[in-house]
């Protein structure tokens, strides 16, 4: 079936739409062929298991399905709560921010030789001027790192 209604079709059997949806069901049902033949088999299905006695595990039953239930492996969901534990989170978490802070400082300063590269790439013809005066390219290296040379931050 794949009609938009079929996710309701139940509910419509167990009575559990407002008036305006349960009538809606109706109009469509009077028109879908499908969703009639749906209906008929989940009607004859729901009548049939109403029909079924009650059942009522004996004690016996219930302490067996309970011991097997106990022997079945953890959920993954314990799996993760195992590692979700503060003992567990504090140092990876510790970890997982001065590896944060480590590639922020890394990004700064490429950044920053961007931004000189950029300067020198601006200045090229001004640079360039520089080799008529006579200066090399590791003078402008010196030049670059003064600050650092000289003991300035």
């Amino acid at each position: 079936m794949s009609c938009t209604v079929e996710s309701d079709l139940t509910a419509y059997l167990d009575g559990e739409l407002s008036p305006d949806e349960a009538s809606r069901m109706k109009a469509h049902l009077a028109t879908c062929e499908d969703c009639r033949a749906t209906e008929v088999l989940l009607h004859r299905t729901v009548s049939s298991l109403r029909a079924l006695p009650p059942f009522e595990p004996s004690r016996g039953l219930r302490r067996r399905v309970l011991a097997q239930v106990e022997t079945l492996p953890a959920s993954s969901w314990a799996g993760w709560r195992q590692w979700l534990r503060p003992v567990r989170l504090v140092p990876s978490g510790a970890a997982l921010a001065a590896a944060v802070a480590a590639a922020f400082v890394v990004n700064h300063r490429i950044q920053e030789r961007h931004r000189l590269d950029l300067a020198v790439a601006a200045n090229y013809e001004l640079l360039s001027d520089y080799e008529v005066v006579g200066l090399s390219a590791d003078d402008l290296d010196v030049v670059e790192h003064l600050d650092e040379l000289e003991g300035r931050p």
